[in-house]
């Protein structure tokens, strides 16, 4: 599970219970959803309880209906809410990238490591995030892409060179080309590919990074692959180039990593 995490410059007196420092923090549309879930006296309990609070920024984001759906089902309410409380204090220095610990619902989330503020309060404390955060995926790289049409190309060709148990471990990142991506190509290029299992391999794992990279931590540079050459980030206004594809969409979170979809086919360079 993606964390994407502000960082809080300003030390807080630490006299404050949970949602009294929330409230100080300016996460009004927090507390006011924790009061209407009926958690305001949980979080004001002992605990200790970690605390990944969104912003009021983050919950404007939601879709509206999405957040209505939010504040007339309490049940689901309570669930979304839980599932951003960790059981005793985590702090920054103990998060790791690739991470999972088990939410106060039952669920796991996991983060990728970044910079993040940690306010006190006397039962814990407050990670701001900027995000509302959604359970953790039950689907690997390969499942997921498996169950998606625009992916049917990559995932004939991940068969056929026989990466699926690969790809199913991990954590990875994978730059996705969609089949309009494969349909750019020469028209026999996939024929030869097919034909010669040693390419084939060296094409796919050249679209695989090790290690779970969500659109927070890419930077411009150099990235190396699974394949053993290096693939080019170029972050501009115009939006994420990975060599010359296009990301049209990033961030989709699996069960060993994240997938973001491009659409051009990355080629290794001979």
């Amino acid at each position: 599970m993606k964390l994407i995490l502000l960082v809080v410059c300003f030390v807080l007196s630490n006299a404050q219970t949970i949602p009294e420092l929330a409230e100080k923090l300016g996460a009004k549309t927090l507390v006011n959803l924790v009061k209407d879930a009926g958690l305001a006296d949980t979080l004001s309990g002992q605990g200790p309880f970690t605390v990944f609070g969104p912003t009021d920024a983050a919950f404007a984001a939601l879709p509206p209906a999405v957040l209505n759906k939010l504040m007339n089902d309490k049940k689901l309410l309570e669930s979304v809410l839980l599932f951003h409380v960790l059981s005793g204090k985590v702090y920054s220095s103990q998060l790791t990238n690739d991470m999972t610990a088990a939410t106060l619902n039952d669920c796991n989330c996991r983060w990728e490591q970044g910079s993040i503020g940690r306010p006190n309060a006397t039962n814990g404390v407050i990670h701001v995030i900027d995000k509302v955060l959604a359970e953790i995926p039950t689907q690997n790289i390969v499942e997921f892409a498996a169950g998606q049409k625009d992916f049917s190309s990559l995932v004939f060709l991940v068969v056929s060179a026989r990466l699926g148990a690969t790809l199913s471990g991990g954590p990875f990142t994978l730059f996705a080309p969609t089949n309009e991506a494969f349909n750019k190509l020469p028209p026999d290029a996939i024929n030869k590919l097919l034909q010669n299992q040693t390419a084939l391999i060296e094409v796919l794992t050249y679209h695989v990074v090790k290690g779970t990279v969500y659109s927070v931590g890419l930077s411009n540079g150099m990235v190396p692959t699974v394949e053993g050459k290096s693939v080019k980030v170029d972050i501009s206004s115009g939006g994420v180039m990975i060599n010359d594809a296009k990301v049209t969409m990033a961030d989709i979170p699996v069960t060993n990593g994240v997938i973001h979809v491009i659409d051009t086919v990355l080629l290794p360079p001979k």
